[in-house]
């Protein structure tokens, strides 16, 4: 949803090789500069990693073509940026948190390094590399056999967990501190399954969050304790594939049962998977694979990037006014002029003292009513501040709208008011041509929702393949709950119900739960306590 935006030099039509050890190192080292790859297909009738749902539907074709990128410039700078002071630009019934989420999920199911904003892609073309599945392979990778520096040495089957670094006012190390953090080598780099998600600091914190889970469900399966760092013990394998069960479904179930759930009509999320026989059936009408589950690009570059909408222009973090921070202190998730950690932009050394409060990015019994958790933004077509200075694509830097209105116009998204008639939906009124982008009209489309929901959850076409997508991946995933233990939660999970022995915290599992159980800091003394000592 949030995933960086690369732009790739190359000539159109050129073809690179790649084996599958480069594919893999490549998938771990990518930046801006490097060389495309590109997958090839058997045929033009090959569903791979990425494909269409819609394939019959003619592609959104700019009304001038000689200026059509100067035209998509004209039309975000002057309909697609928020102005502050207004409008009500919050969405009160989205927490900030799930934006985040979003961002983890996407990095879950999608890696597209080799599309480009310069030429036209074929998605059949194009390789993922992530696996189509919500299988947490951005947290676990390739496993402890295969990318053993992720993981513990003597805690065997544990995750690595790191220590903020102490730096000097020139940026150098001196010291560790006992305030957690992503393992990284000695230049900062993550060391992580996935290097996206170190890019902003909310991010980077739930992917702790995420590493400390497993430890905290292996370490019941062990009977050891997951904060013992001076504790020595072998894998035990099958302990640790349980382990990995239980975090995946606890996930999956979270994705499917609050994150989908809150941002889809009940209508659409209720038709998706459907109770039959005891079984949850996948009954999507779109979205639809022959061997196996792939990514459509009507959702990986128009449905799912909604999520760029809900980017506030700055959060709080945590209470620590002596690291520049506090109640009522937002910092930028980017701003490339900011000066030390006066954003919240990762790929560097975790700044000290910044460990997230997550009561203020979801609702918690801790949570202050009316003040936290911070709202994520509206879903409209306006977006916020924080997103208008991308350091990617071509004339860089540029607004993320231009962005990602040149990439559905250069990966031939189609109208998006032919997608609502072939859905069998009353199509928006168009009045710019620019406004039918599938991507803009979906952000329209959710923001001309009846008056209550308007701008708080998706509209039709969105909602459709979003909720699709999602069910259809959680379906076509042969290890997944929803085709091994359709009446399954995370409450009928010893081990689950052993780290939250008072259930979940709101009516239903949320996102929420996956954190406390993870043992992350929820308020200020759980802050104070981690920076101080590493654990709550």
């Amino acid at each position: 949803m949030l995933g960086t935006l690369y732009y790739l030099p190359g000539k159109p039509g050129q073809i690179f090789k790649v084996t599958h050890f480069q594919e893999r190192t490549f998938t771990m080292s990518m930046s801006s500069h490097a060389t495309a790859h590109i997958f090839v297909p058997r045929s033009q009738h090959y569903k791979g990693p990425f494909g269409r749902m819609f394939r019959e539907l003619p592609p959104w074709t700019p009304p001038n073509p000689d200026t059509a990128e100067a035209d998509i410039r004209t039309f975000a700078a002057a309909n697609m940026t928020e102005t502050a002071g207004q409008d009500d630009l919050d969405n009160h019934n989205l927490p900030a948190g799930y934006t985040y989420f979003g961002q983890f999920i996407d990095h879950d199911i999608t890696f597209d390094p080799t599309s480009s904003l310069q030429r036209r892609n074929d998605p059949d073309k194009l390789h993922n590399f992530r696996t189509p599945r919500l299988d947490l392979d951005c947290l676990y990778g390739e496993g402890p056999d295969d990318e053993p520096f992720m993981y513990d040495k003597k805690r065997g089957g544990m995750m690595l967990i790191g220590q903020v670094h102490e730096l000097d006012a020139d940026g150098n190390v001196t010291g560790l501190t006992n305030e957690p953090d992503l393992p990284r080598n000695v230049q900062g780099i993550a060391l992580i399954g996935d290097k996206r998600n170190d890019e902003n600091v909310i991010v980077s914190q739930f992917q702790l969050a995420m590493l400390r889970l497993h430890n905290r469900v292996y370490g019941q399966l062990m009977g050891q304790d997951p904060d013992d760092a001076t504790a020595v013990f072998a894998i035990d394998r099958d302990k640790f594939r349980e382990a990995q069960r239980i975090v995946r479904w606890f996930y999956q179930w979270v994705v499917w049962n609050d994150f989908v759930k809150r941002l889809v009509k009940d209508a659409i999320w209720n038709d998706v998977l459907v109770k039959e026989d005891g079984q949850l059936v996948y009954r999507g009408r779109f979205y639809n694979w022959t061997y196996q589950p792939f990514i459509p690009v009507e959702f990986a570059v128009s449905a799912y990037r909604f999520g760029h909408s809900l980017i506030r222009p700055g959060y709080q973090v945590n209470l620590n006014t002596d690291a520049g921070l506090g109640f009522g202190v937002e910092l930028p998730i980017f701003d490339p002029a900011a000066a030390g950690n006066q954003d919240l932009s990762g790929f560097r050394f975790f700044p000290s003292r910044h460990t997230v409060q997550w009561d203020w990015f979801f609702k918690m019994a801790s949570s202050i009513e009316g003040t936290f958790p911070q709202p994520a933004r509206r879903i409209d077509p306006k977006l916020s501040s924080a997103v208008q200075s991308i350091p990617e694509g071509p004339n860089a830097p540029n607004p993320l709208a231009v962005l990602n209105l040149l990439r559905s116009w250069r990966m031939e998204m189609p109208r998006g008011s032919d997608v609502a008639i072939a859905m069998g939906f009353a199509p928006l009124s168009i009045g710019d041509a620019h406004e039918d982008i599938l991507w803009h009209y979906i952000l329209k489309e959710a923001s001309q929702m009846p008056a209550a929901n308007a701008g708080r959850m998706l509209g039709n076409v969105g909602g459709t393949i979003v909720a699709e997508v999602f069910g259809g991946l959680l379906a076509g995933d042969p290890l997944g709950y929803v085709r091994n233990a359709a009446d399954w939660s995370p409450g009928d999970e010893p081990v689950i119900n052993a780290l939250l022995p008072d259930g979940p915290e709101n009516d239903n599992w949320e996102v929420a739960d996956l954190i406390r159980a993870s043992g992350a800091p929820v308020d200020n003394n759980d802050v104070e306590r981690t920076i101080a000592n590493g654990k709550n």
